[in-house]
């Protein structure tokens, strides 16, 4: 019943109002047969009225109608500007065809908030249509992303076409294209391909400059992806594909993208800028106008986002804002080139490129130029011009970046080998100056053990020449990690004694156990070869570091010391080592990071037991350059076993290598060979004088810098000179260097040198052999040593060398 009463009123009201509607004079557009491409503009078959603030429903406004004032429409897309106010506009439209007409009339730009159509015609109910902006998408009499209404025109009729628009603010524009399905066709596939090229470049710049923002980690290059995005989002509003994809339901996004994205595209753009031409550091003028301008812009979106009544302002505000910003951005390239700033040109078109088209777009939103396709489009052209050249100015500014990188990298490398200097150097003082006075406490409490019987003297010369030896072992662990980091820890290959050094550490540790009230129990398994090739040093060094470990951690019990050699084929002998304790043991989930550096098996041991944590990983790293292997077995509260694998080579003729080992006899006779001392260190000077001076048939004089052993030699001659490498005047790298170049006579040239210094760094010892020095050893002094290497000296260069 009620659809029926509704068609009856409809009816009524479209009888009504084909009379009334008639009552203007109006051309009406002649409808043919469908037979063209292009669309025909209506523009001069319609007329328009502004009814301001006035909503009229459609009877209001055909009562109204009369009164109003219609003015024609000036061209084939007018442009009515910024505006809030009401507008109506009628034309005619006469299907002069014996056919019914299919039509589609585009009218309105896709962000016109609403745009309403009426269609009035004899005999036929009144027929009402709805598009616009903030109309939900599947809500729209036509779907589609533009403002176009269907028209179904029955032959010989005259309808009325009825059009309201309004707008919150923004610029309307009045296409009035009356397309057959053919060319709205054609229309849609040219602006796809259009807008396809134009997002296409959009989106692709604004998506590699984002994964280069995450690769790079430069701001420009996400200021860069965001300007895009955020123009290709203010494009897709003006559009009309924001609503068709994006956000069809409409609502308070849809209301506010245009302002939204516009204020985000220029905040972007402009931060952006002001990056990458790096105007703070050349212009502040410039820099200040540019925060300023932002600084605006932020407030506006804040507006937008909070106070939704003054979109009549924004609108123009956004433009305002926006152009005065690029004005700016002018500025400032043209005073790049008067201040000798080298900015990319690529950079530059691209401004001059946006420019172009944003004056074409502001120009076109104030009326200040027709509209047309090139003026509806110069700023998409503009803008994807734009983006081009942006786009290879980051590449530049990415081969510039690395550019920049790369020296960068040469400075870092360059810091850090002036760093590793430092530090080399530092180490070697530190060792020297450590050193100097533990080779006159170690070498004095030898030479007063020797001579002197008193059991409780003996005593407390023991717990001196631990002390030292201890702190000696911490220095060497320090130097040596650090040769650990930096991979320069080396290994000697030459003969020594396997057994004399394992029975001396036996002994020492034997004596240290004892005194802390522990067993200690010594294992030799065969008989242990006497010549070993390798590093003497460092095997003593792992065993030793395993010994200590042993000591310190074990407050009761005993602690085991067991070494096998096996001969295996080829001349090689594998050792067995185990060391054993009844001590604290380690957790099993700290076993696996027990050879980490500063790490000990309980989290307080630091402070329990102390130490540096280091031993374990110089060990480790000792044991991985022979080649060999180690394993720990450990039990909390039972104790701890270590037990590793060394392979070691025999020498070829071991009788040979055994000649060098002048001290084994007990008798220390240099045989009336002169000695030439050069030491700058008085302590050490005592000790070099106590040790040689209890030689048989020994002689010696003593130099206080290199200059007085050259001035020495000029007029003595010596056997031997040992030489120290850190002292004033002239050190001992320049002494021996003059030596050898003939400064102190030519028979003094090929004298033996041997070095004798604090300094245990690879540097040092390198640096020894490179100016001519034929032998090193390391302060403290080892009295059984020092004989052996002049001996050595002495019997390698005796053809060459004068004595007297």
């Amino acid at each position: 019943m009620n659809k029926i009463i509704k068609l009856i009123f409809l009816g009524l009201i479209a009888f009504f109002y084909s009379f009334d509607s008639f009552s203007y004079v109006s051309r009406p557009f002649q409808a043919k047969d469908q037979h063209a491409n292009l669309a025909v503009s209506l523009y001069e078959y319609a007329e328009i009225t502004n009814v301001g603030d006035n909503y009229f429903t459609f009877d209001e406004f055909l009562d109204q109608e009369n009164t109003l004032k219609f003015k024609p429409i000036e061209g084939p897309s007018t442009n009515l500007g910024f505006t809030e106010s009401n507008y109506w506009l009628r034309l005619s439209i006469k299907n002069i065809s014996e056919n019914l007409l299919h039509y589609f009339l585009e009218t309105g730009r896709p962000i016109t908030d609403h745009v309403d159509l009426y269609l009035v015609t004899e005999g036929e109910p009144l027929k009402v249509l709805n598009n616009g902006d903030l109309i939900p998408f599947k809500e729209r009499s036509f779907a589609h992303r533009k403002i176009i209404f269907p028209l179904d025109l029955k032959p010989g009729k005259v309808y009325q076409v009825y059009v309201h628009y309004q707008s919150d603010g923004e610029v309307i524009n009045l296409p009035l294209e009356l397309h057959t399905p053919t060319s709205l066709v054609q229309s849609s596939y040219q602006k796809q391909l259009f807008h396809g090229l134009f997002y296409g470049i959009l989106l692709l710049a604004g998506a590699v400059y984002l994964f280069f923002y995450f690769g790079i980690g430069e701001k420009s290059f996400l200021l860069y992806s965001v300007y895009v995005l955020s123009v290709a989002l203010l494009h897709m509003s003006l559009d009309g594909y924001f609503i068709q994809y994006i956000n069809p339901a409409s609502g308070w996004l849809n209301k506010n993208a245009i302002l939204i994205t516009a204020t985000l595209s220029a905040m972007a753009f402009g931060r952006y800028a002001q990056i990458y031409t790096n105007v703070k550091k050349w212009s502040k003028g410039s820099n200040k106008v540019l925060n300023l301008l932002l600084s605006a812009l932020v407030i506006l979106l804040i507006c937008v986002v909070f106070i939704p009544n003054g979109k009549a302002i924004y609108y123009p505000a956004v433009n305002l804002l926006s152009c005065l910003l690029l004005l700016v951005l002018i500025t400032t390239v043209l005073l790049s080139f008067v201040k000798g700033q080298k900015l990319d040109f690529f950079f530059t078109l691209a401004i001059f490129s946006f420019t172009v088209g944003f004056f074409i777009l502001i120009f076109n939103n104030f009326s200040l130029i027709p509209n047309s396709f090139f003026t509806e489009n110069g700023s998409k052209i503009g803008t994807g011009v734009e983006i081009i050249f942006l786009s290879l100015a980051m590449s530049n500014r990415i081969r510039l970046l690395k550019s920049e990188k790369g020296k960068l990298q040469e400075i870092a490398l360059q810091k850090s080998k002036e760093s590793n200097e430092i530090k080399s150097y530092f180490l070697s003082n530190i060792s020297h100056e450590l050193r100097t006075p533990l080779n006159a406490i170690i070498g004095l409490t030898q030479s007063i053990r020797e001579i002197n019987k008193e059991e409780s003297i003996i005593s407390n010369l023991d717990v001196i020449q631990y002390s030292s030896m201890g702190l000696l072992g911490a220095i060497d662990d320090v130097l040596d990690y650090s040769k650990i980091e930096k991979g320069e820890l080396r290994l000697e290959e030459v003969p020594f004694d396997l057994k004399k050094m394992v029975h001396q550490l036996a002994a020492t540790f034997e004596r240290q156990a004892k005194d802390n009230g522990l067993e200690f129990i010594f294992e030799e398994v065969g008989n242990l070869p006497e010549l070993l090739i390798g590093d003497k040093r460092r095997m003593e060094q792992i065993i030793q570091n395993l010994l200590k470990n042993a000591l310190k951690f074990t407050l009761k019990g005993k602690i085991g010391f067991k070494i096998e050699a096996i001969e295996i084929p080829n001349d090689q002998v594998l050792l067995n080592i185990q060391v054993t304790d009844t001590g604290v043991g380690i957790k099993e989930k700290k076993l696996e990071r027990l050879f980490a550096s500063f790490t000990q098996g309980q989290n307080d041991d630091k402070r329990k037991f102390g130490g540096l944590g280091l031993g374990l990983c110089i060990v480790k790293a000792l044991v991985d350059l022979n080649q060999g292997k180690i394993e720990v077995q450990s039990e909390e509260g039972v104790g701890t076993t270590v037990s590793l694998q060394i392979n070691k080579t025999l020498p070829n003729n071991r009788d040979g290598a055994n000649s060098f080992d002048y001290a084994k006899s007990g008798v220390f006779d240099l045989e009336n060979k002169r000695i030439l001392i050069v030491e700058d260190n008085a302590l050490n000077q005592m000790v070099l004088k106590v040790l040689i001076g209890n030689w048989k048939n020994s002689s010696f004089e003593i130099a206080n810098n290199g200059q007085e052993a050259i001035d020495l030699l000029k007029v003595k001659p010596f056997d031997v000179v040992l030489m120290d490498l850190q002292m004033p005047v002239m050190d001992g790298y320049e002494a021996t260097t003059a030596i050898r170049v003939g400064a102190a006579g030519t028979s003094m040239s090929k004298v033996p040198i041997i070095a004798v210094t604090a300094d245990v760094t690879q540097k040092a010892r390198f640096r020894v052999l490179e100016v001519g020095m034929d032998d090193y050893m390391t302060k403290p002094i080892n009295k059984e040593e020092l004989y052996n290497k002049i001996k050595k000296a002495i019997y390698l260069g005796d053809s060459e060398i004068p004595h007297k």
